[in-house]
């Protein structure tokens, strides 16, 4: 049976736009897509950096906690992690970050908990940034999508991106632009 030449462009055409789909929001292709189980990525969370500082630990720890929420779409979840965050903060003097915390924590909807996320990301990085970490690697990671196309970042414990900005409506847009070790 011959193969009609119209079908097989019509084919190729339609693999070639469904691979720009799935691509079009990494800048790299599909080096940072998500590829893990739901089991795989929770113990990837689970093991994250080691700092000398065990009050940074926490402050990253809570940090990640509000993270997933947000990648979940769980308000209520990343307002429990926001209080949890506050409290770590305010422990190493942090008030500019423990105020955005807060923010996050008494925000009722997962849109203003978002639009929060970014500047509270860059003040714990700086945190992170000025600790000494002991093991492990943080991974920063950066969606040009967020925040109305002014772009937004976040910290990770993996290398695979899976979005707080979006959550599962674009889950693994972004890309990783710093390893932080």
């Amino acid at each position: 049976m011959k193969k009609n030449p119209l079908m097989k462009g019509l084919l190729a055409s339609g693999l070639i736009l469904a691979f720009t789909a799935v691509t079009a929001c990494s800048s790299d292709g599909s080096k940072h897509q998500s590829s893990h189980s739901e089991k795989e990525h929770a113990m990837e969370s689970a093991a994250g950096p080691e700092f000398s500082d065990a009050k940074v630990k926490a402050v990253y720890t809570h940090y990640v906690h509000v993270k997933n929420a947000l990648i979940s779409a769980d308000a209520k979840e990343a307002a429990t992690g926001g209080a949890a965050l506050k409290t770590a903060l305010l422990n190493i003097g942090n008030t500019k970050a423990a105020d955005l915390a807060g923010k996050i924590a008494g925000a009722k909807t997962i849109t203003e908990q978002r639009e929060k996320f970014d500047a509270l990301t860059a003040e714990v990085e700086k945190v992170v940034k000025s600790a000494k970490i002991t093991g492990g690697k943080i991974y920063k990671q950066h969606c040009p999508m967020a925040n109305g196309g002014k772009g937004g970042y976040w910290l990770a414990n993996e290398s695979s991106v899976r979005n707080p900005y979006y959550g599962d409506d674009m889950l693994s847009c972004g890309t990783v632009e710093e390893e932080i070790k």
